[in-house]
Formats: structure tokens, sequence, C-alpha cells
């Protein structure tokens, strides 16, 4: 079993998928998807859970990425370098390629043909669909940029060509609200189009060698674009300035530099494909937030819609990697807790091929073990120190050590976490010499579970309620010396029942906290405060029965 590093625990490319109040998260290689004979260039997402492929080998492709297989293999008589699904539309699949130059256009489920469109006269290495739309953008190696509309099929129509780059097309991208038009050349430049009427009103000069693409942020207040320069440019798209310029990468073994860039949804990562593999870039900072060990292949890259899958082209050009973001949110619900720690241990030991939670094999190592529990352990523990899962785990149980190293476990509202559970995953961890980190937040949670500090109590005994004299509320305090059915019943002084407060099963333990104490609101049973004067209140716990008197004063 690998020895496992602290992993990170501050925010790590979040967006939808933010988890307050601490987080895990890293992307972490898992599959390698094999299938393609030739060079892999053209990735696009059709949904969360289907990456579409094209490749030299003159065939399209569809996979499963939630399992790492292949569904579909269509064989299109060409090869293919740029792969667009539109975004209100991700059956319909255009292409293009170095073959005839034509852009192809299908659906994929099915395979039907919808048609294609010709004027180019060289290589077509980029698509782009403008948002919610059929309206599709080509770049070509002629040095031209063609708009075409696509929707119905019996009129699949040119609509306009951009000329002014002086050599051939990378990369084109549309704004969010599709107004402009971005392109990249290998002329060095990028060039913002209107085009609704082809003028490019802008050339964006920095990039000392080829451009090789461009994208844009989320919200279309930025615009990226990558160089074999090795550099990445940051402008701003309204006044053709340079915010800011991101250096880390290297030329690679191919010579691109940056070849390939996307945003994250949340507009506050931007992930770069080089030579060093895929970087993450904090776009607030200009800092590099972490790196993919993606190999140095080129083009093919793109990012699921819900940011948990990258789809990196490599290690062998023929071969697609993916890399999945690792997770301790294992409940999905939107926190870190212990529950999510109670999710990996009810699958624990099992492997996902034999129907463990995939969300439970946080690694998405194929299985759930010791390194998943430190994982998300360890989250817990942040989210929660210094009192590690006070706010989350039964106090009931922290405070009953005996029943719990029996093996009684804390209730989490999900299941029973089991001291013995915990002493079983120290050992496995210190077998497999993990992190010690983790290892110390598992004894942490040990102690928690057991608290010999606080033994369960020699006798049953009813306490002073607090405060006393009250208005309108107190508390009634007590503790168990064995679990009971638990009634507290309160009288006026003449002896006629004013409330009964019925607690139900309650563990042995000590109830002396506000969080834990019997509550009285001053009412009676109808919901009505009741006067000033002297009450009584009786604790039924099993045979024992005891009272005491309190005093309201309004």
């Amino acid at each position: 079993m690998k020895i496992l590093t602290l992993f990170t625990l501050t925010l790590l490319l979040t967006a939808a998928m933010a988890l307050p109040p601490a987080t895990a998260q890293e992307y972490v290689h898992t599959d390698t998807l094999e299938g393609h004979t030739t060079s892999v260039i053209g990735l696009a997402f059709k949904d969360n859970g289907t990456l579409i492929s094209g490749s030299g080998d003159d065939t399209l492709r569809a996979w499963d990425v939630t399992t790492g297989t292949q569904r579909w293999q269509q064989d299109v008589g060409n090869a293919v370098r740029a792969v667009a699904l539109p975004s209100h539309d991700p059956d319909f699949i255009a292409y293009g390629g170095d073959t005839n130059f034509n852009i192809r256009m299908r659906y994929s489920d099915d395979g039907d043909w919808r048609g294609d469109v010709a004027g180019h006269t060289d290589s077509v290495y980029s698509l782009a669909f403008k948002p919610n739309s059929y309206l599709l953008a080509s770049g070509s190696y002629d040095n031209t940029i063609r708009i075409w509309d696509v929707e119905d099929v019996n009129n699949l129509r040119h609509v306009r060509t951009l000329r002014g780059h002086t050599s051939r097309i990378s990369s084109v991208a549309w704004s969010p609200d599709g107004s402009t038009l971005a392109s990249a050349s290998a002329d060095g430049t990028v060039r913002l189009w209107n085009p609704n009427n082809g003028i490019n009103f802008a050339v964006l000069r920095g990039h000392t060698e080829s451009v090789y693409c461009v994208a844009w942020s989320p919200d279309g207040s930025l615009l990226a674009s990558g160089s074999r320069d090795t550099t990445i440019r940051l402008w701003n798209p309204d006044t053709h300035d340079t915010r800011r310029v991101l250096r880390g990468h290297n030329r690679g073994v191919y010579g691109l530099g940056v070849s390939s860039l996307v945003f994250h949804p949340n507009g506050q990562t931007l992930a770069s494909k080089g030579g060093e593999g895929v970087l993450l870039w904090d776009l607030n900072t200009g800092t590099l937030k972490a790196t993919l060990s993606a190999g140095d292949a080129g083009w093919g890259f793109a990012l699921s819609p819900n940011a948990e899958i990258f789809a990196v082209r490599g290690p062998r050009l023929e071969q697609i990697s993916l890399w999945r973001l690792l997770t301790v949110d294992v409940t999905g619900n939107g926190r870190v807790n212990v529950n999510d720690l109670v999710g990996v241990a009810r699958n624990y030991g099992k492997t996902v091929a034999d129907g463990a939670n995939r969300r439970a094999d946080v690694n998405n190592d194929g299985k759930v073990d010791v390194d998943d529990i430190l994982i998300v352990v360890k989250a817990v523990d942040a989210a929660a120190a210094p009192a590690f899962v006070q706010g989350d785990i039964e106090t009931g149980g922290i405070e009953t050590g005996r029943a719990l190293l029996q093996g009684e476990g804390i209730e989490t509202g999900r299941s029973l976490l089991r001291a013995a559970d915990v002493k079983q995953w120290i050992r496995d961890a210190k077998d497999a010499n993990a992190d010690p980190a983790g290892i110390a937040a598992l004894e942490r949670l040990l102690a928690t579970l057991s608290r010999r500090d606080i033994p369960v109590p020699k006798k049953t005994v009813l306490l002073a309620n607090y405060p006393n004299p009250f208005n309108p509320e107190t508390w009634i305090p007590y503790q168990l010396a064995e679990a009971a059915e638990v009634t507290v019943t309160i009288h006026a002084s003449d002896g006629k029942r004013v409330r009964t407060l019925e607690l139900g099963q309650v563990r042995a333990g000590v109830y002396q906290s506000k969080s834990r104490a019997a509550y009285w609101d001053g009412r009676n049973a109808q919901g009505e405060p009741v006067a000033s004067g002297v009450y009584f209140y009786t604790l039924q716990a099993g045979d024992f029965s005891a009272t005491k008197k309190m005093l309201i004063r309004k």
C-alpha cells in the first residue's frame, strides 16, 4: 500500500463542488483509455459521464468515464483533429481533420449522418460552437476562420470567412455571450472578431512565438492565450491590455510550449497543458496551485462540465488519461464531517468492482481501504479542530466510553462509528507506513470515542435546574448510570400536571450542558406561559424517580 502524503486541506478547483468548512481536493490519475491506434487530438465531453474523442485513425469514439470503458466507435473515413459539441445539444457532434478538409457532423448515439460543409483548403484543427447555438466557427491551417450555420440539415450553409491572420489558425473560441470570437495563430497574435460582420476589431500582441490556444473565462471578463514561447497571457478583452503573464511551462519534448487551455467553471482557476503536463493556476494571485504529471503529449485536453474529470492525451499519443477530482465529501451533502468518514467505513475492505460506493473510494484506486480513511479523517480533523468532530458526533456517544469500547459506537445519523473500527484502521495505517499526520488524526478520533476521562456515572441523579429562579426558560440536568427511557414531568404547587417532557431512550452519561439537559420553556401543554410561583419537576428513568423544586419569577 502506498505511503500517503498530507493532502491539501484548502480549496483547489472548487465551484459547485465547494465544501465548507474544509476539503481535501486534488486530481489523481485513475484511468488510461486505450483503443485509438494513432494520435488523439480532438477531445470533448458530451456530459459528465461521456467523453468523445477523435483520432488520426479515422474514428470517433465515446467513453464511459465513470468506468473507463469504451461505449461506441464510429469509423468516419477522415482523420479527426477537432471535435465540438453544441452546449444545448450534446448528442450532435461536429468534427474536422486533415484528409479532405471538410467539416462533418453526425449524432453521437446512433451515428446518424447529418452532413458536411466544405470550404477550407487545409487541415481544420479547431472547432467551436457559439453558446446555445448551431453557429460553428472553424479554424484552419489555410490561415482563415469560417463561420457556419449547421442547424438545418437541409440547409447547412457558410455564413462568412474571417481573414487577417498571416499564418495557420490553431484555436478559436466564442465569448460566453457569443458577441466576440477570439482566435490564436502561428503568426504570434490573438485576434478578436465581431462574428456578425466579420470585422477584426483588435489584434493582441505580446507573445513572441506561435499562439496555440485561447480560452474565455466563464464570465467573459478574461481571455487567456497560450504560446510556444511557454507563457500564458491573461488579457482584458475590453481594453486589450495584458493583465498578467503566467510562467511555468517549458517547451517539452515536442517543442510546443503551452498547447491547450481550459477554465474551471468557477472562473478562479485556469488549467494549461504543456511540457510538464497540466498546470493549475490561481487566477487571483497568478500562482501555480498544482501540477498533474500528464505527460508531454501536446493537444487533446478537456474538462468535464462538473469539473470532476480532466481528459488528457497521453502518456502515449494514442492514449487518453483521466484525472479525477479527489474529494472527501463522500455523502455529497456539501459538508465535510464525520458522516463522510462513516461513509468510507461502511465500504471498508470492498472494491468498486464488488459494489463499493465509488464516492467512498476517495482516491479512486478501485478499492476502499485505509488510504481513503486517512484522507477523510484528516479533512474532518482539520474541519473540526481543535475539538475533533465534537459538533458532529452524538455527544451521548462520546460520554458513554465503556459502551463505545464494547462496540456500541457513535450514531451519526447514517450508521455507527465504532472504536473497534478505528483501532483496526490505526493498525492498518501503521502496517502501511502511512502518513503520521493521518495516524495522529485517527488516534484523536479514538480518544474522542473512548473518552476514558469521562466515565459512566455510578449513580443516576437528578440535578438542580438552572437558572433558578428563572424567567422564562430553564434547563434540568441529570445523569444516568445506565441507559433508560427518560421522562421529566412538571407539576404546579397544587399537584396539577403542567407539562411532560418525553426524552425517549437515553444512553448512560452526564446530561448537564444546555445542549444535553432537559429544556423547559416555561409553557404548559397548551403552549401558554405559566404564572409565577413554585413548581416541581420529576425525573423518571427506568425504576429511578426523583423530584426537585424550582421557582418562576416574573
